[in-house]
């Protein structure tokens, strides 16, 4: 099979969270021909894939990682014909489409947990149902809180679920697991679709000597044999497995340059600081030795993939940089300036062109089971005021809100009401606006896009540091054939001084995110800009 690494290397990906995209039926959830409708605006963008969390059928106890039904269109989202319409329109546009697999779990819904739980011994196995002793010598805490193993008094089993206890973890050792996961791949590669992203891929193999959950002995052998049999027989596709527990090592073997696994794997090093998931902030000299240990680790050994946020993770001007009025628009600009231009794929959260931000929650509006269970059990020994700074800071709901495409009610994102509340910072922050300003956030995104396809150092140049122990900025210098890229990002809200800008020669500025460019050593805030120096 050939090496597909040098035709991904110009790839940009933007994630669709179909739920919160937009609604054409009036139920108050965006659908498929919600999707179809903004294609014209995606094409603008310039992207290459969308990728689509699920849209099978689900309970939707966890927002559809919860599935019930891998080969049914769920019918909030439409019908099979409305995707098959979705995938002949995008690609008549330029635009693959990337479906989301989870296969480390299903719903408690799924016919074969049924089977399982009606007593029938082939299906229990396709599940890690134990029994007393054994779950008494393996303790597994639950990733949203609480035990991991859940009783059925009538089978005097437990089965595990790593996550809500209506989702069921999978036994990939069974063959019989592994053999219909591959033929429900097949079944979508059939279909169309450009490739796929994995769910909590590293979880499919476990190390129960040690109660790990993920980075089993037979992870990689697993995933090896899923690319034989599925996409690596598809020409042209792109894969991205979902790794929280990727270290340098693994994440070369997965995303190899022989293309035996991956195409590119999501690490979440840069997105985890703190003792937990809900006292993190970021450490800026933390962050810049992430990214150089990744940039580094991985050129000509692997493949990165470039993103500030997602569907499980807070906005990104609200988390790295400013969301303040008046300076989200530049800090928007020049975090997107900082990444796209390092070696990867890089991806962009729905909304994340226009610069949307995090906004308070209360209880009642929560719609994400991982918050709720948090501010339930957090608020009994903390401040409920500290507990709602967190939730607002870190919760997954913040990037689940709807896309904001005017300022008419409900952002112009359903007539109906909505299924989680619309971020009321739509007045100002908008697709319909941001469009008619030529210096908005969504025209830098478009631009870095060209500039990656058209530029061969973005995609194969070395990467090196600058003042890697200065607080205050974010700057590197990228270099491929004798060219030079030199990128300079202020990451604070002052005027600053970088000493380095000052000897570069016959340099052209590509890319800055202020109007009036002022080439001295001062970076004003949150200024960033890109300088290339030809040899």
């Amino acid at each position: 099979m050939k090496n597909k690494k040098k035709s991904l290397k110009d790839k940009v990906i933007y994630q669709i969270y179909p739920m919160s995209f937009m609604d054409t039926t009036g139920n108050g959830m965006g659908d498929i021909n919600g999707i179809i409708s903004k294609l014209d605006y995606l094409e603008k963008l310039g992207v290459d894939l969308l990728w689509l969390t699920p849209i099978y059928n689900s309970p939707k106890n966890d927002n559809g990682y919860d599935i019930a039904d891998y080969y049914q269109i769920d019918s909030d989202f439409g019908t099979m014909e409305d995707f098959d319409k979705l995938l002949f329109q995008a690609e008549e546009k330029g635009m693959g489409i990337l479906m989301d697999i989870v296969a480390n779990h299903t719903s408690t819904e799924h016919i074969w947990f049924e089977k399982a739980l009606a007593g029938d011994k082939k299906y229990q196995d396709y599940y890690v149902f134990r029994d007393k002793e054994f779950v008494e010598a393996h303790p597994v805490t639950s990733i949203f809180g609480g035990d991991a193993w859940e009783y059925i008094e009538n089978l005097y089993l437990y089965y595990l679920h790593n996550f809500d206890k209506t989702q069921a973890d999978l036994d990939w050792d069974n063959d019989k697991v592994r053999e219909e996961t591959y033929k429900m791949m097949n079944f979508w590669l059939k279909k169309g679709v450009k490739g796929f992203r994995f769910d909590v891929i590293d979880m499919i193999s476990k190390v129960w000597e040690r109660c790990e959950m993920s980075n089993g002995p037979k992870l990689h052998e697993y995933i090896e044999e899923m690319a034989n049999a599925t996409y690596r027989n598809y020409e042209d596709t792109f894969t991205v497995g979902e790794t929280w527990s990727a270290d340098l090592e693994h994440a070369k073997k997965y995303s190899n340059l022989n293309n035996t696994e991956f195409s590119t794997i999501f690490t979440f090093e840069h997105t985890m600081f703190g003792p937990d998931k809900w006292s993190t902030s970021i450490d800026l000299l933390k962050l810049k030795a992430i990214f150089e240990k990744w940039q580094k680790g991985m050129h000509n050994k692997g493949w990165n993939s470039l993103f500030y946020n997602n569907h499980d993770l807070p906005r990104a001007i609200s988390r790295f940089g400013d969301d303040r009025e008046e300076f989200r628009e530049v800090s928007g600009k020049g975090l997107a300036i900082l990444l796209h231009l390092m070696e990867g794929t890089p991806y962009i959260y729905q909304g994340e062109e226009i610069g949307m931000i995090n906004r308070p929650w209360v209880r009642e509006e929560m719609q994400d089971v991982e918050a709720i269970n948090y501010f339930d059990t957090a608020v009994k020994i903390e401040d409920e005021k500290e507990v709602l700074k967190n939730i607002k800071n870190i919760s997954r709901d913040n990037a689940r809100t709807p896309i904001q495409w005017d300022d008419s009610k409900n952002a112009g994102f359903t007539d109906g009401k909505p299924w989680i509340v619309v971020n009321e910072s739509y007045k100002k922050i908008n697709v319909k606006d941001a469009l008619e300003d030529k210096n908005s956030i969504f025209y830098t995104y478009k631009e870095l896009i060209k500039i990656r396809k058209k530029m061969e150092l973005v995609k194969n140049g070395t990467f090196d540091l600058i003042d890697r122990e200065s607080k205050e900025h974010f700057s590197y210098m990228r270099e491929y054939k004798g060219e030079k890229l030199y990128v300079f990002a202020n990451m604070t809200d002052k005027e600053i001084v970088i000493s380095e800008m000052k000897d570069l020669k016959g340099e052209e500025i590509i890319i800055s995110n202020y109007n009036d460019v002022i080439r001295n050593r001062k970076l004003r805030p949150y200024e960033a800009m890109a300088i290339k120096v030809k040899g």
